[in-house]
């Protein structure tokens, strides 16, 4: 019924492949003591921990789920600088690694074809944008590559930059 209206999808710094690959050992270390400590169940899907094998994790079942085929755009926006949701994941492609991970690697490439297949049979238009950030001097957000996730999400002259550079997608 309103699948007609369903004109762009705007993905914002969105782990859609969950934590798999990842060079911050900080945010590493974090996801781990939370992890153990908390038990906090969205960790554990974020990295598709929440389940004996990882076909059955909910990121997995989500990436098999349909509903981004139903947009006409679907944008993907993210930033190399952001620790906290991976650039590769954030913009839905194969990360280096998964082609030579024997664990995780077939689950990754998995993902990303179950996300992208049925855009590329519906011909929904797909974009992938890199955003850089001067965060510079921005103390322990900046170490942790926190401050780049929130300038992502947060910061106005960027969204505001955005939408006026993409008005014919997205409107």
């Amino acid at each position: 019924k309103h699948r007609a209206h369903l004109h762009t999808y705007c993905s914002l710094g969105s782990p859609h492949l969950g934590y798999i690959y990842t060079d911050n050992t900080f945010v590493d270390g974090g996801l781990w003591f939370l992890k153990k400590i908390k038990n906090s169940a969205s960790l554990h899907q974020f990295a598709l921990t929440d389940s004996k094998t990882p076909l059955t994790s909910f990121m997995y079942r989500l990436s098999e789920a349909p509903g981004l085929q139903f947009f006409k755009n679907v944008l993907f926006v993210a930033s190399p600088q952001d620790g906290y949701a991976p650039f590769y994941s954030a913009r839905v492609e194969v990360h280096a690694k998964s082609l030579r991970d024997p664990k995780h690697g077939s689950v990754h490439l998995a993902m990303v074809n179950n996300l992208m297949r049925p855009l590329q049979d519906n011909n929904v238009n797909v974009v992938r944008f890199e955003v850089h950030f001067n965060v510079q001097g921005t103390g322990f957000d900046g170490t942790i590559k926190r401050a780049a996730h929130i300038m992502l999400l947060e910061s106005l002259p960027f969204i505001r930059h955005f939408i006026s550079m993409n008005r014919d997608i997205l409107f």
